[in-house]
């Protein structure tokens, strides 16, 4: 399943008040800013990554981000599959494995699936 596929799929399921949308960043800074918002309550991440620049083996995957500790600059990525369990990466190596070329048809890399809670107006006092 292609990140646009699970983008469109996850829109049609998402709680009222819930955005979803694709993000390829393009550098490692730009991935960095989403991943500092990914601790952000409003916020969650799924990660479509290949596994080979990370373990020098494996194909493509999504998982979600856990997290991220920015003094350490390591994402925490929540890994279902039992074989590698849920592991810390550094945000550059990260990069490397998310930029990668995931659809040759379209030449679109892999990315982010963003998933954003709208947010609320604040209350009135009457």
């Amino acid at each position: 399943m292609s990140l646009d596929q699970l983008a469109v799929e996850s829109a049609e399921v998402l709680p009222t008040g819930w955005q979803v949308r694709v993000v390829r960043p393009g550098t490692v800074d730009e991935l960095r800013a989403e991943l500092r918002a990914s601790n952000e309550p409003s916020r969650r991440y799924l990660a479509n990554f290949t596994r080979q620049p990370l373990f020098g083996r494996g194909g493509g995957h999504h998982s979600p981000i856990g997290g991220y500790l920015e003094a350490e600059d390591l994402a925490f990525v929540l890994d279902v599959n039992a074989s590698f369990g849920p592991w810390l990466v550094g945000t550059t190596q990260l990069f490397e494995a998310i930029n990668t070329i995931a659809d040759r048809s379209t030449g679109k890399t892999r990315g982010l699936v963003r998933f954003e809670r709208e947010r609320l107006a604040p209350h009135s006092v009457v």
